[in-house]
């Protein structure tokens, strides 16, 4: 597995994990109790997060550096 792939798994997976824990949080205030919540919108915004995410890291792999996805060159600069 390539460098890219194995930051892109991360990054992803990080990002439906959080996406994850806030959509619990807004959709158990909206409901207004845990048995009640919405479990398929919280699915339906992790998996658009992930999407998302791995988009945005093939499109920071074209425009910055090329090994992790990351917008910013190697240098640390844009």
């Amino acid at each position: 597995m390539s460098s890219f792939s194995k930051d892109s798994l991360e990054r992803v997976l990080r990002t439906t994990i959080q996406v994850a824990a806030a959509a619990v949080l807004a959709l158990w205030i909206q409901a207004g109790s845990f048995s009640s919540l919405d479990w398929t919108a919280l699915w339906q915004v992790a998996v658009f997060a992930a999407g998302l995410s791995l988009l945005m890291a093939i499109a920071g792999k074209q425009t910055g550096d090329p090994d992790n996805g990351s917008f910013l060159s190697k240098d640390g600069g844009p």
